[in-house]
């Protein structure tokens, strides 16, 4: 199978778990630029997540089922540990009193819960279903 078939032949949940990961990705950057508490841990897990993804693309074999629980897992790390460092901005602009952290950075926070909430889904879903179009 070439690669035009191959890109033709995946499903929605597949490019949307890949979107949602790289638009997470991208986020909390942005996030982590303004001073936002968090690790580099949830670089690693949201690259290596991203990475499983890939390696679906190009690998849909023995393993195959088992490389689909990856993506799953790394992003719902990644989106714990997001929140735990933004709880205290999320407090504060709840509160409307500042004591433990950047007010204003609690819509990214919000941002990256939903972002990688729906990458989380987008890719627990393909592990349920089949990951390439079915032939008519």
């Amino acid at each position: 199978m070439n690669l035009k078939e191959k890109l033709k032949n995946k499903t929605i949940a597949y490019w949307i778990g890949c979107a949602a990961a790289l638009v997470g990705l991208i986020v909390f950057g942005v996030y982590k630029s303004r001073a936002g508490e968090g690790t580099g841990w949830i670089f690693a897990l949201l690259i290596i997540g991203i990475l499983a993804q890939v390696a679906l693309f190009f690998y849909d074999g023995k393993f195959g089922d088992f490389i689909a629980v990856v993506p799953p897992v790394l992003y719902v790390l990644s989106l714990a540990l997001g929140l735990s460092g933004g709880v205290g901005n999320i407090a504060d602009a709840v509160s409307n009193i500042v004591m433990f952290g950047l007010p204003e950075l609690a819509p990214l926070n919000y941002a990256i819960a939903v972002i990688l909430g729906i990458a989380t889904v987008a890719a627990i879903v393909p592990c349920f279903m089949s990951r390439e179009r079915a032939e008519a």
